[in-house]
């Protein structure tokens, strides 16, 4: 946890993080209804904010909320298996801190920063795939077809029908809509925790 914001406002700025995350899920696949998930600008965002535990909660918890969120608001059915994608989030949070706060040579440039974010963006993008994955393939094994539609279903389904196995083809389907993801996700986090550093320092 960063030492220096106050913990009220680290609180504060995790909720408003989550808050975030359900609205570009909500809006990129319930209103847009587009191929990306975008569920991940908070977590990025309170990550760079606040260190390592604030990002895992926030990045942990995400899929609980969103599970519950769609079954109470919605009146979806239960799908509790969905929120073992809160691995993916964990995983983001977590390498993404790594990257970051484990690094002095972050802030070198312009180049150097837009260069690590880059990096980030393809580290998360491989565990997120292999985890989301991974979590895709038992989901279909126990559950067949009556699985939570989700942005990369159809790429599983053409993938299969290649004949690349299940496992393969549930993590492979995954990689380019994952990157694109990351990326958008990746560059705009930064971008808001900028915003909210700037204006801090403008108060102080």
């Amino acid at each position: 946890m960063n030492k220096q914001e106050p913990v009220s406002r680290i609180i504060f700025f995790s909720i408003i993080a989550q808050f975030i995350n359900l609205t570009g899920i909500f809006l990129m696949g319930d209103i847009l209804h587009l191929p990306l998930f975008m569920d991940t600008i908070g977590t990025v965002f309170i990550v760079f904010y606040a260190g390592l535990l604030p990002g895992l909660i926030v990045g942990l918890s995400y899929n609980i909320f969103r599970v519950f969120f769609i079954m109470l608001v919605f009146g979806n059915p239960f799908y509790p298996w969905e929120s073992l994608y809160s691995l993916c989030g964990g995983a983001i949070a977590f390498f993404t801190w790594l990257l970051y706060w484990k690094n002095r040579n972050f802030y070198l440039s312009k180049t150097i920063v837009f260069l690590y974010l880059i990096l980030i963006s393809l580290v998360t993008t491989f565990a997120s795939s292999v985890i989301g994955g991974s979590i895709e393939a038992v989901k279909r094994i126990f559950f067949g077809n009556q699985v939570y539609v989700n942005p990369v279903n159809n790429f599983v389904v053409s993938f299969l029908g290649q004949h690349f196995g299940l496992l393969m083809s549930c993590i492979f389907s995954r990689i380019p809509i994952t990157l694109l993801d990351r990326i958008i996700c990746t560059f705009i986090g930064v971008g808001i925790y900028q915003l909210v550093i700037k204006k801090e320092r403008s108060q102080r």
